[in-house]
This record gives structure tokens, sequence and C-alpha cells, in this order.
């Protein structure tokens, strides 16, 4: 509930108020959700990468929306079609790793997984 009401625009002092609790148990519960959240999406990453290959790494500093040539031609050398258009594939990337960027500037290198079928796996 406490991430929910976060994503909704509330303040923690808002949520304690609402739940009859401290800010600072709030702020707690929110570290360690987001602490949660975050192994759980590396997990998942894990082993989906399992049953991909590792095409490319986008390098920090480099630029999102240029890298994202080097996933399409890393693909077609192994023959498979990725199955997003540019945009949905920046988007999937954005998403996938929010604090590995800086808007659509690469803060801390993102690997890139294809699977067989063309879908994109993002750790």
């Amino acid at each position: 509930m406490v991430i929910q009401y976060r994503k909704d625009g509330l303040t923690q002092q808002e949520i304690a108020d609402l739940l009859q609790t401290t800010r600072s148990n709030i702020s707690l519960i929110e570290k360690s959700a987001n602490e949660n959240i975050r192994l759980a999406k590396e997990a998942l990453a894990y082993v989906y990468s399992q049953n991909s290959t590792l095409i490319c790494t986008l390098a920090a500093g480099s630029e999102l929306t240029r890298e994202a040539y080097s996933i399409y031609k890393s693909a077609r050398q192994l023959n498979i079609k990725v199955q997003y258009d540019t945009g949905a594939l920046i988007n999937r990337i954005m998403l996938a790793v929010p604090e590995k960027l800086a808007g659509t500037t690469v803060k801390e290198d993102i690997n890139i997984y294809l699977n067989s079928t063309g879908i994109i796996y993002v750790y």
C-alpha cells in the first residue's frame, strides 16, 4: 500500500497519517519494499537471461536512442528479429532499469539479452 500511495503522490507523512503510524515507520517500509522489488527484478532478469543470449552491453555514458541500433545489429548477426520497434525497445529498457538511466543517458552498464523468438530481457 505504501508504494501505491507514493506512486499516487502522497508524502510519507500523509501516508503515516492515513495508516496511523509514524513517518519514520513509513520510510522504513518504503525502503524495504523498494529493496524487495529490486531484488525480485534482478532474480527475474537472471532467470530470463538463462534462456537468452547476451547480445550487447550498453555502456555507461552512452545515449540510449543511439544504442538501440546496436541491439538490432547484434540481433541481425544472430539471425533473430527483435520483436519491438525502436520506441517500444527504448521504453522496455527505460521501464526495466530506470535506476541505470538519467533520462535517455546510460548511467550504469546495461546488459541486453535476446531469446530465440526476439524477446529482449534487460539486466
